[in-house]
């Protein structure tokens, strides 16, 4: 043989060699990537060498782990389906369900192709719902509902606030950690039609959705403290219709 030959055939093994390690270490990336979806959306960001990243402070998920599940599609369909093991994650930034079965294969469903599912994380129970006539752009969750009186439902919203930590060594500003905060919007539906409001936690927002109902809203703040949030407006919903529509 040629040394030209012999040189080709050290030159291929040498590629083959490359093209496994490769190959393996990709697979191990990807198997300790998949413990939670990947965050796809996220940008990087190019941060000087001398910038101190911490932890991120709250998540893009709402859990911080594969979860148990059921997904109602929009088509009518469950998953999982009968024997059929699945596990369950929720973006709460984009909208989407994701999903990893035994095999460790992971994909998500966007908002238009889900309907309702329901996510339980530890004793916790996760509600969430497309209510059609309010919006089909985000999921809702019910907090109080009643066939003939006033509903009331709330939306997650989840803000990622990026890291903005600069150190010019004689000072520093912003923050070394990404952080996700949880806040929420409120929609009230009116008794006997698809009618609703956005609520906000605050006395003259509610005294404004609900002005016809201003008697017992009196009676109610003459009972209770005046300060408002989520547990005080449910109790404020639940005592109108206690009154008016009782079930």
């Amino acid at each position: 043989m040629s040394a030209q030959g012999r040189i080709g055939k050290i030159w291929v093994c040498c590629i083959a060699i490359c093209t496994s390690n490769f190959f393996g270490i990709a697979i191990a990336q990807q198997t300790e990537m998949s413990q939670l979806p990947s965050d796809q959306n996220r940008v990087a960001v190019l941060i000087p060498v001398f910038t101190e990243r911490e932890a991120d402070v709250g998540s893009p998920f709402l859990s911080k782990k594969w979860i148990r599940g059921t997904v109602e599609l929009e088509n009518h369909n469950l998953i999982p389906a009968a024997g059929q093991v699945l596990l369950f994650n929720y973006d709460k930034i984009n909208n989407r369900v994701y999903v990893i079965n035994e095999s460790r294969k992971e994909w998500y469903y966007p908002i238009d192709s889900v309907s309702r599912f329901d996510l339980v994380d530890n004793s916790t129970i996760y509600s969430f719902e497309k209510v059609h006539w309010i919006s089909t752009k985000f999921f809702l969750i019910s907090v109080l509902k009643s066939g003939q009186g006033y509903s009331l439902y709330k939306r997650l919203i989840t803000k990622h606030i990026r890291a903005s930590y600069l150190n010019e060594g004689y000072f520093s500003t912003g923050k070394k950690y990404d952080e996700y905060l949880d806040d929420y919007e409120y929609y009230l539906v009116y008794p006997g039609n698809p009618f609703f409001r956005k609520l906000f936690l605050r006395e003259n927002v509610i005294r404004r959705v609900l002005r016809n109902e201003s008697a017992l809203l009196d009676e109610f703040f003459s009972l209770h403290d005046h300060e408002i949030n989520e547990e005080s407006l449910i109790g404020i919903i639940q005592y109108i219709n206690d009154k008016k529509y009782p079930e």
